[in-house]
């Protein structure tokens, strides 16, 4: 048996944050991964990476379609698939060379490849060897939920760990079968490339996370790009070359399809690792169960990432590792795992962004908050680019006085909102007052701009008869 100050099950985002920051104090590290081919998990493999080079590609296509109105001509307007995904891979190659098994050794972590269980509390098994240490991480990731419907073996199905592999050719029809982030990107993305898409959702708008006008306003975009969207509806069973759907109303209808993106949510990966050995319990919705410091049932077992269940996004899985090595290094005071200060970006066209808690989490905790919100009707950049449809909301602490207010959430739905609200939710956790922006001078006319313009609205209702008097009567006194 081999001994480790540290074991980590799961070379993804989690696994590798965890090893990293092992490896970097000097600590005896063991990374297990069951697959050579799949460090860097979901994220660089099937998620994040493949997916925004796919937006990326997409996004040429659309603006080369817009120029049309300019002049441009245009032949093929259809994707070729076979290219797209050489170049989704090709840039797959340059990150994962970064992540791969000999990288890592060079660096001083030991990995072994293969999969992993438990034999006791602290002891795993890989390829017939057994390996303990004091602290184990297991950031086993997550996987695509599996798609239960009569008639699949009639219909080509892949979900976001196969599309990127397996779809050579440009489906004419494509059916997206869930309104979350994952179905909303690659249906726009699908669609932007020349296929005729239909998004099925079950719930009763898109991205039922973000705040409603937002869900309406992309739901506005992809109307216009020709993306039909059927909300309150499921899929009833497949037969060659169709879908029949169901709305909740009862209403059924058949749907052209040559073939289904599924993406219904995500499942995290327990399956073999052989719990009960090491007394970790799991819930009855096969979720392991982790207290708010990321600890299994067996303290000394931490679940990091998408393992744990609580919110499944590579940046997530970032916040987890910092918090558990905080906590490990100085055990007093320790940080709870919480979503105050989480934030995520839909990358589709617009972008939706958010940070922070929505208002109805806001509302349940008690907590007093002034909301300001801008329509980007009038905004200049938003008029020049074509975007006036965007809107950002945002809410700020009702306890102090408005220049003075600090920022608690807040939601953007525009092109590039990704990285627009980025200097609000830097001011959120630095704690600055909103004085601190408004009094800013930005250049004309970035787009930054508008979260100024946004802040001063909430300096402007200061601005009372009684003040704008006293200050007409000082210009007057001063000024003769």
């Amino acid at each position: 048996m081999e001994k480790y100050d540290i074991i980590v099950i799961g070379a993804g985002s989690a696994g590798l944050g965890c090893s990293g920051v092992a490896n970097t104090l000097g600590l005896k590290t063991l990374l297990i991964e069951r697959n050579e081919e799949y460090f860097g998990g979901d994220c660089t493999n099937f998620g994040c990476v493949p997916s925004k080079a796919l937006i990326h590609i997409a996004q040429q296509f659309h603006d080369a379609k817009k120029a049309t109105r300019f002049g441009l001509e245009l032949g093929n307007q259809k994707a070729d698939m076979k290219k797209v995904l050489e170049y989704i891979h090709e840039k797959q190659t340059i990150i994962r060379n970064e992540e791969d098994p000999e990288t890592l050794r060079k660096k001083g972590i030991d990995v072994v490849i293969g999969e992993a269980t438990f034999a006791d509390k602290r002891t795993v098994q890989v390829n017939t060897k057994t390996y303990t240490a004091p602290v184990i991480f297991l950031c086993t990731g997550s996987a695509a939920r599996k798609l239960d419907v009569s008639g699949q073996d009639l219909m080509i199905i892949y979900t976001n760990e196969n599309v990127f592999f397996d779809c050579t050719e440009l489906p004419e029809n494509l059916v997206v079968i869930g309104g979350g982030p994952i179905g909303c990107e690659l249906g726009q993305a699908f669609s932007r490339l020349g296929s005729k898409v239909c998004i099925v959702n079950r719930g009763e708008r898109l991205l039922d996370k973000e705040p409603p006008h937002v869900s309406r306003i992309l739901a506005e975009q992809f109307k216009k790009e020709g993306i039909e969207v059927l909300n309150n509806t499921t899929v009833e069973y497949f037969e060659k070359g169709v879908t029949l759907i169901k709305s909740k109303y009862d209403v059924s209808k058949s749907i052209p399809t040559d073939a289904v993106i599924s993406a219904i949510g995500r499942t995290v990966n327990i399956s073999n690792l052989q719990l009960e050995k090491a007394g970790i319990e799991v819930t009855d919705k096969s979720r392991i169960k982790v207290d708010e410091y990321l600890q299994s049932t067996n303290k000394n077992v931490y679940v990091i990432g998408d393992a744990a269940g609580s919110y499944m996004f590579s940046h997530g899985a970032e916040k987890m590792v910092r918090q558990v090595w905080r906590n490990l290094l100085i055990p007093i005071f320790k940080k709870k795992n919480t979503t105050e200060d989480l934030s995520w970006v839909t990358f589709t066209e617009p972008q939706v962004a958010h940070f922070g808690l929505s208002e109805k989490q806001l509302r349940e905790r008690n907590i007093n908050f002034h909301r300001q919100e801008l329509d980007l009707v009038h905004e200049d950049r938003a008029i020049i680019q074509e975007y006036r449809y965007g809107n950002e909301t945002l809410w700020l602490d009702n306890n102090s006085r408005f220049g003075k207010k600090k920022l608690l959430s807040g939601s953007l739905i525009a092109p590039q909102a990704g990285e627009l609200i980025q200097e609000l939710e830097l001011a959120k956790h630095a704690r600055l007052s909103i004085d601190k922006i408004t009094s800013r001078v930005y250049p004309y006319p970035i787009a930054t701009r508008l979260n100024q313009k946004n802040l001063r609205g909430v300096i402007q209702e200061t601005y009372t008869n009684w003040k704008l008097k006293l200050a007409r009567t000082a210009f007057k006194l001063f000024n003769k």
